[in-house]
């Protein structure tokens, strides 16, 4: 069992870490940001009251700061899910990075409709006490993630549907803000 959740959350946590191995050695690294630098953020489509809503949860939402943006969703209410979504940018592509991941002998994978979306995953993974649900979507070089962790008892059909929902969030905000 904990091989099983092991293996849905490091395909959850990979896309991020991939980033950051990847590149050409022809030249020198972009520059960092600057702290005053507003860095792109799932907060911006996503908030409390929507989550709330589509998880059926209580929910607070913490987005960081503009120099360092998160984007999570803490239950008030011990047994309800726990919601974060996250981005990397990727110019190869969700193929791509799909490729390099590992991949759990029980998840379930899927690739949902997604308005303006040019790809997306959703991989659902459950054991005896959680339910995870992992999704990516991607829009040009963007990559955004939302990962749900639901305990026991779980409504696999709502979760599943919250995740799908906070997809097609993040591609609309992406079209909106010209990344696609």
């Amino acid at each position: 069992m904990r091989d099983r959740r092991t293996a849905a959350w490091v395909l959850a946590l990979a896309l991020p870490l991939l980033a950051v191995g990847c590149g050409d050695d022809d030249g020198p690294a972009p520059a960092a940001p600057t702290p005053t630098e507003a860095l792109w953020n799932p907060c911006d489509a996503l908030d409390a009251k929507g989550v709330n809503r589509e998880f059926g949860t209580s929910a607070t939402e913490d987005a960081g700061t503009p120099t360092s943006p998160s984007c999570s969703f803490a239950p008030n209410t011990d047994g309800d899910p726990v919601v974060d979504a996250n981005y990397v940018l990727f110019p190869e592509g969700l193929d791509a990075a799909w490729e390099t991941m590992g991949r759990s002998e029980t998840a379930q994978v899927t690739s949902p409709k997604v308005r303006g979306a040019d790809d997306t995953r959703l991989v659902v993974d459950f054991d005896a006490r959680q339910l995870y649900v992992s999704g990516f979507v991607q829009n040009g070089d963007l990559i955004q993630t939302v990962d749900a962790v639901d305990p026991e008892p779980f409504d696999r059909r709502r979760v599943v549907g919250a995740v799908t929902w906070a997809l097609g969030e993040l591609s609309a905000h992406a079209q909106e803000s010209g990344v696609s």
